[in-house]
């Protein structure tokens, strides 16, 4: 292990026979049995140890994360690069009798799927799991903390907020129609009715999002007003609307499909309207995580960044025009340690729900997401835009504008401006 992290390592390590190396203090990988090793040496790098989490075969004791940060340069490195470190482990391989054959793959690994049947594999998890993880507010997109991260704002509060500052920055009003893309669990449909006196239309690819979302509608008494379609934003046929909220489901689409997104924004808002489009972006040197096989084969199997230049141009070629652009990357930093912190919290609860392996694929997953936006290799962008209104005989005529980005201090949370 020191050999590939080239550095002493600062974590514990305990094996399946009580041998122990490292420090002695700290966090501690413990190996559970002779599988874990061979996962390695047979799949070198991320898959391999990915292999041996999920299945149980080792496991991290103490704080995940910092042991995560240390190992991220062994799991993200090539055949080549680790040569040495496995040559190193074959020969006392030989000495421990661990070798043998390549064992089998978790019953949790996926091929790489598309569509409605990848999304489905994300999300209709148990509406149960979510809710451990996410809280009562069940959002599952980045939070915001208006005065920062450093608050007595809990993960609660915090999503409370995001969905106030989505709600202003459409500039909604009483009897304006709302279109959601992605709409989870109905969560921003049902906090722009309560607050803000719209009427909304909410699509999923997700059953149990949909069926969920459409029974906490009814509870609310809300039902005449908003309503969650089982649907694809592509088949969506009663626009326009006055506004539109893409909120984190463009990573779900191929380079195709993004530009059908892009097109469906700006055919399904009025001319006047803002679309806010919150979505998850890689910088160029990010690129490598599109292809993390842990990733493709495990939670996410459709995942695909893109820059957030091209998300823009993508739209202003389909006739939107950028209004503001907002980088919220630490704020989501800081909502996968609550996601992670709840998890780790009702882990015993969440795997009697869904199985060890389901729970030990998410732990990973935050784990991952979260060193990735702490590194700043990937970001999420609120992009506000605007389909401008159709030009009249005189060209040069200035079109309506005026926007100015909602501040902190404008309005508490969950209040709205009217």
């Amino acid at each position: 292990m020191e050999h590939a992290v080239g550095a002493p390592l600062e974590f514990s390590i305990r094996a399946w026979d009580g041998s122990t190396a490292g420090p002695g203090t700290g966090s501690t990988l413990v190996l559970r049995h002779p599988r874990a090793v061979r996962r390695v040496l047979w799949r070198p790098g991320q898959l391999g140890a990915a292999r041996a989490f999920v299945a149980g075969d080792c496991d991290i004791e103490g704080d995940l994360v910092a042991v995560m940060r240390q190992l991220s340069s062994i799991l993200g490195a090539s055949w080549p690069e680790l040569t040495g470190a496995t040559l190193a482990s074959l020969r006392t391989g030989l000495d421990r009798a661990v070798l043998g054959l390549p064992p089998a793959r978790p019953s949790a690994e996926v091929r790489r799927h598309r569509g409605a049947r990848a999304v489905r594999h994300h999300y209709d998890v148990g509406d149960e799991f979510y809710r451990l993880m996410l809280g009562s507010a069940m959002v599952y997109s980045c939070a915001y903390w208006p005065d920062g991260e450093q608050t007595a704002h809990g993960l609660a509060e915090a999503q409370r907020a995001k969905l106030d500052l989505v709600c202003r920055k459409l500039g909604l009003r009483p009897g304006m129609r709302l279109l959601d893309l992605g709409c989870g669990w109905g969560s921003l449909l049902l906090h722009a009715a309560r607050h803000y006196g719209v009427e909304g239309v909410g699509v999923t690819l997700a059953r149990n999002q949909a069926r969920l979302a459409s029974q906490r509608i009814e509870e609310a008494g809300l039902g005449d007003r908003i309503q969650v379609r089982l649907q694809d934003f592509g088949a969506v046929q009663d626009g326009p609307f006055d506004a539109v909220a893409s909120i984190e489901m463009t990573h779900h689409l191929s380079r195709s499909g993004r530009a059908e997104h892009a097109a469906a924004l700006t055919r399904l808002v009025v001319p006047g309207g803002r679309v806010l489009s919150h979505e998850l972006c890689v910088l160029s040197n990010g690129r490598k995580l599109m292809r993390s096989p842990f990733i493709l084969r495990y939670p996410h199997p459709d995942l695909r960044l893109e820059t957030v230049g091209r998300s823009a141009l993508l739209a202003e070629r389909s006739g939107l025009e950028l209004l503001d652009a907002e980088n919220l990357r630490e704020h989501f930093a800081a909502t996968i340690r609550c996601w992670l912190a709840n998890l780790e919290h009702n882990r015993e609860q969440a795997t009697a729900l869904v199985g060890y392996q389901t729970v030990a694929v998410w732990r990973l997953f935050f784990t991952v997401g979260l060193l990735a936006f702490e590194a700043g290799l990937t970001s999420v962008q609120h992009l506000l835009y605007v389909r401008p209104r159709p030009v009249g005989r005189h060209i040069m005529t200035a079109q309506p504008s005026g926007y100015r980005r909602p501040q902190p201090r404008d309005d508490p949370a969950g209040t709205p401006p009217h």
